[in-house]
């Protein structure tokens, strides 16, 4: 019987603000497929998001992964920023030929002067590839230590063991190389648009390079269309749902920027005015305008500042990964504004149906599956 079910990954759980995605995979006879992925979106009627995750309890967790179809007692964790903070660092090149023990350590010290804690922290590193000038050498990826235990122990509370830690970066990486293999001298990016915070990673060949987290969020969507039109959190949040970022999805060319002086919201509609259904897209674009030229302007700041350090390589592609980037228009607005091609990542690693266990609702699955999935793809690919 295990012969037929082939090798399984761990359960791979990406908590965050807006839910909690739980995800395995399965290697059979060469391929990768989705075994079991389960979801719980956090109800936030609210106009504010809190600065920490939801607190989740054990017996709380145990019967959330319980729900699902899953094998084995091993799990895996997804941490994103700002749970988990990125420092490019220089390293001596005498250093990076000792041991790794001894390379974390020192890391350790420098991240902890950098970002002046005092916390114990858990550092984890990769090279990077060599660049222009004396640019860093290596990525450090840092948490505080007592967050891990913490997440150690709520694992083993629910019956589980907590065998590995991923970054959303790391993993995100992995699905996109995964199923859409990039060539060596490709620096290209993956934005992670989250509730709380958007994060770009810019990537040379298979390499995170460069992890930012951005000015923009989902969340700041919804609230400049609550703005706007005067409605509650809820209804702003049904109005991006359905109408995403409006008529940028139809081809129209790129607003310009608003006059010097005009103030935000002035786009909405007098107090009392119904606004027709057809006009709604229009008037979405319009109230989502400046948020998105902002997003645009930095993701092509980080592209541009990683493409000075290394002038021999080719910009080629974006992809989109989080619950936000399924909203509508977004990937033809910033292909518009970045003048490159933007997809939404594909949730399926190895491009196989599913065995029936999955959800039942498709759209669940992509693109907000993505860094569990990575997560899950990285444990099979590292075993």
């Amino acid at each position: 019987m295990l012969k037929a079910l082939g090798k399984s990954s761990v359960i791979a759980v990406d908590v965050g603000a807006a839910g909690i995605r739980a995800c395995q995979l399965r290697r059979r006879n060469g391929r990768l497929q989705l075994w079991e992925r389960l979801s719980h979106e956090r109800v936030e009627p609210a106009e504010t998001v809190e600065a920490n995750l939801p607190e989740l309890d054990c017996a709380w967790l145990g019967r959330f992964i319980g729900r699902g179809d899953f094998r084995g007692r091993e799990m895996a964790l997804v941490l994103s920023p700002p749970e988990v903070q990125f420092y490019p660092m220089r390293l001596p090149p005498a250093l990076l030929a000792q041991p790794r023990e001894r390379i974390e350590q020192a890391l350790k010290c420098e991240v902890a002067q950098e970002s002046r804690q005092s916390a114990e922290l858990e550092v984890r590193f990769w090279p990077l590839p060599n660049g222009r000038g004396q640019q860093p050498n290596v990525m450090a990826a840092a948490t505080p230590a007592e967050a891990a235990a913490h997440w150690c122990d709520l694992a083993e509370g629910c019956g589980f063991y907590l065998r590995r830690i991923d970054v959303s970066p790391c993993a995100l990486v992995a699905l996109a190389c995964r199923t859409a293999p990039p060539a060596a001298g490709e620096i290209w990016g993956v934005l992670d648009l989250g509730l709380r915070h958007s994060v770009l990673t810019v990537v040379i060949g298979s390499v995170p390079a460069y992890v930012r987290v951005l000015s923009v969020s989902a969340h700041d969507w919804t609230c400049e269309l609550a703005r706007a039109f005067e409605i509650d959190y809820a209804a702003a949040e049904q109005v991006k749902r359905e109408y995403g970022v409006g008529t940028l999805a139809s081809g129209v060319p790129w607003p310009a920027g608003p006059p010097a002086g005009e103030m935000r919201g002035a786009a909405r509609p007098a107090a009392g005015t119904l606004l027709n259904a057809a006009d709604l897209p229009t008037a979405v674009s319009t109230a989502l305008r400046r948020s998105l030229r902002t997003l645009a302007h930095e993701v092509g700041r980080c592209f541009s500042y990683v493409v000075q350090n290394y002038p021999d390589l080719v910009l080629s592609r974006l992809f989109l990964a989080g619950g936000g980037a399924a909203s509508v228009g977004l990937a033809a607005a910033l292909e518009a504004a970045l003048d490159m091609p933007v997809r939404v990542i594909s949730a399926d690693p190895g491009r196989a149906a599913a065995n029936g266990h999955d959800s039942e609702n498709p759209a669940e699955a992509a693109p907000a599956f993505a860094a569990a999935m990575g997560a899950a793809l990285l444990d099979l690919e590292n075993s």
